[in-house]
């Protein structure tokens, strides 16, 4: 690495993480450019690895998809709070199931919130477009989180 950066893997995830805050990213071959003009040469691998551990996910910004880094100042519940309440559309039940619905490119934010949430009898979380799949250890620890979820999005409840 040149240009001042040191060569630490935390050096770099640094400057990925000002990168994606300052650019609007929709590649990673667009973000080893800019990485590449800051001095600092990276293979795809390690690239998909630092984003896998920053916790960057695409989401739709503007009508294009984008790598954003979740606010690492405020906790995983008060992120998760804060991110179901912005882009929750609906919550629905099915047996030990619960469907989560979200404006296109947006389940993967919340999918990425509930897996970093150690959410009580949360088994699983799949996320497509549009899209948040859990699967709960129980029918009614389903119920529960669904109720909770949709009372967050309304706001009266204060975390899940």
């Amino acid at each position: 690495m040149g240009s001042g950066i040191p060569s630490s893997r935390s050096a770099r995830q640094g400057l990925i993480t000002s990168i994606l805050q300052t650019y609007t990213i929709g590649s990673q071959n667009e973000l080893r450019n800019h990485l590449s003009q800051a001095g600092v040469e990276v293979t795809q691998a390690t690239l998909s690895r630092d984003l896998d551990e920053l916790g960057a996910v695409k989401i739709r910004i503007d009508g294009t998809m984008a790598y954003r880094i979740a606010d690492h100042s405020v906790d995983s519940g008060d992120r998760l709070t804060r991110w179901i309440r912005e882009i929750l559309l609906s919550a629905d039940t099915a047996l030990n199931q619960i469907v989560l619905k979200t404006p296109p490119g947006a389940a993967q934010l919340l999918a990425a919130g509930m897996d970093r949430t150690n959410l009580d009898g949360l088994l699983g979380c799949i996320a497509g477009d549009d899209t948040v799949l859990l699967v709960m250890n129980s029918v009614e620890r389903a119920q529960i989180v669904t109720q909770k979820l949709l009372n967050l999005g309304d706001k009266s409840e204060e975390s899940i």
